[in-house]
């Protein structure tokens, strides 16, 4: 009786530890991710698109960074007036809301197609959600956006 309760024990401490160990590791995961962009963000170097809505960049966005919604009726010509920047930065940096969110996907498939290096693409999966929760830097200035529309 005692090492049937010995052996239930250790196996519900197991399933116990499984489900607790993979929360804590997937946030570690979302925070290295977040780490990564926010390192690149300090070199000064990348160029940070923006792929959400107009409506949801002016409510906040990564600091510096370009509203670019391929997916609305403007996106393109806005991609194309910028190609020669886009071409030019040392490394795109793409993002949307956060996890479960394509536009940043759908944004770098046209960057691909404007012959933009992959190897100079990077899809920040975590997006908005991520860099708020990281408590980095947000930004309200649309002064730049707004003179790309003129």
């Amino acid at each position: 009786m005692f090492r049937e309760l010995i052996a239930v024990f250790g196996l519900t401490l197991m399933v116990a530890l499984t489900v607790f160990a993979a929360t804590p590791a997937k946030k570690a995961a979302e925070n290295e991710t977040s780490q990564k962009i926010y390192a690149i963000f300090n070199e000064g170097t990348a160029l940070f698109l923006d792929a959400r809505p107009f409506e949801q960049y002016k409510e906040g966005h990564i600091p510096g960074a370009i509203n670019l919604p391929i997916h609305e009726e403007n996106g393109l010509d806005l991609l194309f007036k910028l190609e020669d920047m886009l071409h030019s930065a040392p490394k795109l940096v793409v993002y949307c809301t956060g996890f479960g969110c394509d536009l940043s996907d759908i944004l770098a498939k046209k960057l691909l197609e404007i012959d933009i290096p992959k190897d100079k693409i990077i899809v920040f999966k975590g997006g908005m959600e991520a860099w708020e929760k990281a408590e980095y830097p947000v930004s309200k200035d649309i002064g730049f956006q707004k003179s790309l529309q003129q």
